[in-house]
C-alpha cells in the first residue's frame, strides 16, 4: 500500500482463489439467511463451504490475524442466488484474512437482520456491495486499513450504529451528514484532522467518539447542531481551542472528554458550559495547559466528577461553591499555591479530592487537614497529599521554616504518599498497612501511623515492605486500582503488607511508548521507585496493561489485563503515525524478552485481544521451580507440555491450575497437554480455535468438535483457550503466561471484578510475588 501513513510496506500481488461450485454456494446460502446473526452460523458456513476446495487452508477463516500471518487473497467474481451478491474482488491488508466466501455470507445474514460485521477484516477499501444494503441498521467497520469512506455512504439512511474505529481514516465526507437516524459514530484510533461541516446534521446522533486522532481544530458549527449528544469524547487530539461557544446548544451532554489536548486559557464561558448543562455529570480535560479555570464549569449543576489535573493551574476560582453535586475532584500536578479550607467544606457532596504535586503553603495544607477530620464534610473518604505538603504543613505548625520533623496527626480520611521529581503525569507512593511488628499504627493503606514526620523525606524512597505494587491507568488518565487494591488490604492476611505506586499518563499518549525522550522520562521516574523493592508487581487494564508490559524489565511480575501490543491493529490507540506505533511495540516486545519476572497476560475470548496476545513470546518452561503449595510446603513444579510440531519437544504447563490458568486440580489432580507451534507465539491454524488438548489422570478428553472449534475445561468462567506453544511455567525465561477467560470483551477486568473473581486473581499474584502460599482451591469450584 503505497503512502500508507502507518505502514510502509510494499503492496503483495495477490492470486485469485477457488471458492467451490456456485450451486453449492447457493444452497448453503439460502439456509443461513433463515438463522440469527452470530459469530456461530457464519463460522460454520464458511467452514462447511470451504471442505471441497482445493486452497481450504489458504482462505479458512482465522481465530485472530497477526503479523505473521499470509496476505489474505482476492477471490474472482462469482454469481449466486439464494440471497448471495455478487462480488467484486476485495482488497484486503497484507494480513488479511477476509475471504469470498466470508464475505458473501455476511451480506446474505446482514439482509436479514439489519446487522453487518466486518471488524477486523484489514479492509483496504469498503466493498460496494455493502452501500448496496440500504436497510442496514448497524455498521462495523473497525479495526481495518480504510484510508477514506466513500461519499455514497449516504445511502444507507437507515443507519443507527455505524463504527469506524481504528482504521486509517484522514477525513470524513461530507455524506456523512446524510445518515440523520445515526445514534453512535465510533471514530476514535484514525487520523482525522478534520471535520466536514455536513456533521452538524446528525441530530438524533447520542454517542461521538473522536478520541486518538489528529484533530488540531474543529469548524464553527460542526458539533453545534448535535444536541441529542449525551456523550462526546474528543481526547487525545490536538486541540489548542473549541469555537466560541460551540458546546453551548449540546445542553443533553452527560460525559464530555477534552483530555489529552493542548487547550489553553481563553475568555470566560467560551467552551459554552455552564448551568445551561443540566444533564452533565463528567467532565474530563486533564492533560491540558490551562493556566486558570473556566468559572462556568462549576455552574454545572449535576457535574459529580471534574478532572483538571495536570495543567498549569494557579488557583481555584470563587464559583468552585457553585458545585454542589461534585463528588470526586482531581487537582493533581498543578501549580495550586493556596487551596482554602472554606472553598473545600464548601462542597457538601464531595468524596475525594487528589492535590498531589501542587505546591501548597503550609498553613493552607494544615488548614486542609483540619477541615478533613473535623466532620465538617462527612462525605470525604479521600484527601490525597504528598509529604512535602504534609511536612510543609508540620513546619508550619512549629512556626519554624524548613523543620518538618515534628509529628501531625492525621484523620483517617487523609491519603498521604511519597511523590518523586516532578513533571506531568501522576505518580504517587502510598505505603501499605503496617506490620504487626512495627510500631502502632492504622491498617488503612496510606497511613503508616497516627503521626507523620519527616523521616520518609529528603530525595529518595524510605520502602514501607519489599514488595511494590505499580497500578498503571488506563486510557482515561486518572489513576485508578485504588479501590481494588483497597479490597486487597481488608481481605488479605500476609498478602496486604506491599506498598502501591499509583501511574497515570493524563495525555492519553501510551506512556509515550513510541517517543524516546517520553519513554525515557516515565522510565527514569519508575526506575526512581522500583529500585527501592526487593519486588515488583505490575499490574494494568488496556492502555495500562501494555504499559505494565512495556516497563516490565523493572519488575519481578506483572497482570496484564488485555494489553495491546500492535497498536496499528488496535482500536483504541493514539493518534500517532506507524513509525511511533512501532517503537512503542518494539519496545514492549524487547522488555517482555528481557524480564526474569513472572508475567501474566489476561484476556478473554474477543478475537482481537487474543491476536494481540499471540503476539507476545510465550514463557519457556524448561527450568523446574520450587514453589510452595497449599500446606507451605516446598516441592518442585516440573512442567510438561507435549509439543506435538515439533519431534520430541516438550515444554510446560504449570500443575496448579492458578498459574496455569487451566482447570486442574492441586497435586497430581488434572493435567492439560496441548498442541502448539515451536515458536514462541501461536501459529496459524487451519481451522479456527483448532487445538487438541487431552486430560489425564481422569480419562478425559478435551479436542475439537466437527466445526473445527475446540471445547474448554472451566473453573467456573476460566476457560483454557489458548493457542499455540503456550506455555504457563514460571521458569523466569522471559515470554508471558496467557490466560483466557470466558468474556468476549475489551472490559475483562471490569467484566471479572463484577463476578467477584477480580480481588482472588491480584491477591494470588501478590502471594505469589512475597513467596507465601496460595489460597487453597475447592474441587466444588472447579466443578
Amino acid at each position: 500500500r503505497p503512502g500508507d501513513p502507518r505502514d510502509g510496506l510494499p503492496q503483495v500481488p495477490r492470486s485469485p482463489g477457488d471458492v467451490g461450485s456456485q450451486a453449492r454456494a447457493a444452497h448453503r446460502l439460502q439456509t443461513i439467511t433463515r438463522s440469527n446473526y452470530s459469530r456461530t452460523s457464519w463460522r460454520t458456513a464458511i467452514l462447511s463451504e470451504q471442505e471441497d476446495s482445493t486452497n481450504a487452508e489458504h482462505i479458512s477463516l482465522q481465530a485472530q490475524p497477526t503479523v505473521q500471518d499470509s496476505a489474505g487473497k482476492s477471490f474472482a467474481k462469482e454469481g449466486g442466488s439464494g440471497g448471495a451478491a455478487q462480488t467484486d474482488e476485495v482488497e484486503v491488508a497484507d494480513n488479511g484474512t477476509l475471504t469470498g466466501a466470508e464475505l458473501r455470507v455476511k451480506l446474505a445474514l446482514a439482509a436479514s437482520s439489519g446487522r453487518l460485521d466486518l471488524t477486523d477484516c484489514r479492509l483496504e477499501k469498503l466493498p460496494t456491495e455493502v452501500l448496496q444494503l440500504t436497510e442496514l441498521e448497524e455498521l462495523q467497520l473497525s479495526g481495518n486499513c480504510l484510508t477514506d469512506l466513500p461519499d455514497e455512504i449516504s445511502r444507507l439512511t437507515a443507519l443507527r450504529r455505524l463504527g469506524l474505529a481504528g482504521n486509517l481514516l484522514t477525513t470524513l465526507p461530507p455524506g456523512i451528514g446524510a445518515l440523520k437516524g445515526l445514534e453512535g459514530l465510533w471514530l476514535h484510533g484514525n487520523l482525522i484532522a478534520s471535520l466536514p461541516q455536513q456533521l452538524s446534521n446528525l441530530g438524533a446522533l447520542r454517542a461521538l467518539s473522536l478520541a486518538g486522532n489528529c484533530l488540531e481544530g474543529v469548524p464553527s458549527g460542526s458539533l453545534a447542531g448535535l444536541t441529542s449528544l449525551t456523550d462526546l469524547t474528543l481526547a487525545g487530539n490536538r486541540l489548542e481551542a473549541l469555537p466560541p461557544g460551540e458546546l453551548a446548544p449540546l445542553s443533553r451532554l452527560r460525559k464530555l472528554a477534552l483530555n489529552g489536548n493542548r487547550l489553553m486559557s481563553r475568555s470566560p464561558g467560551e467552551l459554552g458550559l455552564g448551568s445551561n448543562m443540566t444533564g452533565l455529570t463528567e467532565l474530563m480535560m486533564q492533560g491540558n495547559r490551562l493556566e486558570c479555570a473556566d468559572p462556568a464549569i462549576f455552574e454545572c449543576p449535576a457535574l459529580q466528577e471534574l478532572s483538571l489535573a495536570d495543567n498549569q493551574l494557579t488557583g481555584l476560582p470563587s464559583s468552585l461553591a457553585a458545585a454542589t453535586a461534585l463528588s470526586r475532584l482531581h487537582l493533581f500536578g498543578n501549580c495550586i499555591t493556596s487551596l482554602t479550607a472554606a472553598q473545600l467544606a464548601g462542597l457538601p457532596s464531595l468524596s475525594s479530592c487528589w492535590l498531589e504535586g501542587n505546591a501548597l503553603r503550609g498553613e493552607a495544607v494544615a488548614a486542609l487537614i483540619a477541615v478533613a477530620g473535623s466532620g465538617a464534610m462527612p462525605h470525604l473518604k479521600a484527601l490525597g497529599l504528598d509529604q512535602s505538603q504534609v511536612e510543609a504543613a508540620a513546619a508550619a505548625a512549629t512556626g519554624q521554616p524548613g523543620d518538618g520533623g515534628a509529628a501531625i496527626q492525621l484523620p483517617s480520611n487523609v491519603r498521604v504518599g511519597c511523590v518523586l521529581g516532578s513533571g506531568p503525569g501522576y505518580f504517587k507512593l502510598q505505603y501499605g498497612p503496617q506490620c504487626p511488628a512495627g510500631s502502632s499504627g492504622s491498617d488503612r493503606p496510606g497511613a503508616r501511623r497516627a503521626g507523620w514526620s519527616a523521616e520518609r523525606g529528603g530525595t529518595g524512597v524510605g520502602c514501607g515492605h519489599d514488595l511494590l505494587v505499580v497500578a498503571f491507568g488506563s486510557a482515561p488518565g486518572t489513576p485508578n486500582w485504588g479501590g481494588l487494591l483497597s479490597k486487597v488490604y481488608t481481605t488479605a492476611g500476609e498478602s496486604r503488607y506491599f506498598d502501591v505506586l499509583y501511574v497515570a499518563d493524563p495525555s492519553r499518549d501510551w506512556y509515550g511508548g513510541g517517543d524516546d525522550s517520553v519513554y525515557a522520562y516515565y522510565r527514569d521516574r519508575l526506575s526512581a521507585y522500583t529500585c527501592n523493592y526487593a519486588r515488583v508487581l505490575m499490574l494494568g487494564d488496556s492502555m495500562g496493561a501494555t504499559a505494565a508490559l512495556m516497563f516490565s524489565d523493572l519488575a519481578t511480575g506483572a497482570l496484564a489485563f488485555c494489553p495491546q501490543v500492535d497498536l496499528t491493529a488496535a482500536s483504541i490507540r493514539p493518534g500517532r503515525p506507524g513509525p511511533w506505533l512501532s517503537r512503542l511495540r518494539q519496545r514492549l516486545v524487547a522488555a517482555v524478552t528481557a524480564s526474569k519476572g513472572h508475567l501474566n497476560v489476561l484476556v478473554g475470548t474477543w478475537q482481537h485481544d487474543l491476536g494481540q496476545a499471540n503476539l507476545l513470546l510465550a514463557r519457556s518452561a524448561s527450568e523446574p521451580q520450587t514453589r510452595r503449595d497449599s500446606a507451605g510446603n516446598g516441592r518442585n513444579v516440573e512442567e510438561t507440555i507435549v509439543n506435538k510440531n515439533g519431534p520430541g519437544a516438550r515444554q510446560g504447563v504449570s500443575r496448579g491450575w492458578r498459574e496455569a490458568g487451566v482447570a486442574t486440580m492441586n497435586e497430581g489432580g488434572v493435567r492439560v497437554r496441548m498442541v502448539g507451534s515451536d515458536s514462541g507465539g501461536a501459529a496459524p491454524q487451519r481451522k479456527p480455535w483448532a487445538w487438541e488438548r487431552t486430560v489425564e489422570s481422569t480419562g478425559m478428553s478435551i479436542g475439537v468438535d466437527a466445526a473445527g472449534c475446540g471445547t474448554c475445561v472451566q473453573d467456573g468462567d476460566l476457560r483454557s483457550e489458548r493457542h499455540g506453544s503456550a506455555s504457563y511455567g514460571d521458569s523466569g525465561c522471559g515470554g508471558v503466561n496467557i490466560k483466557v477467560f470466558s468474556v468476549d470483551s475489551h472490559r475483562l477486568a471490569a467484566a471479572l471484578d463484577a463476578r467477584g473473581q477480580l480481588v482472588p486473581l491480584v491477591q494470588d499474584a501478590v502471594l505469589h510475588q512475597l513467596g507465601l502460599p496460595l489460597r487453597n482451591v475447592r474441587v466444588s469450584n472447579l466443578l
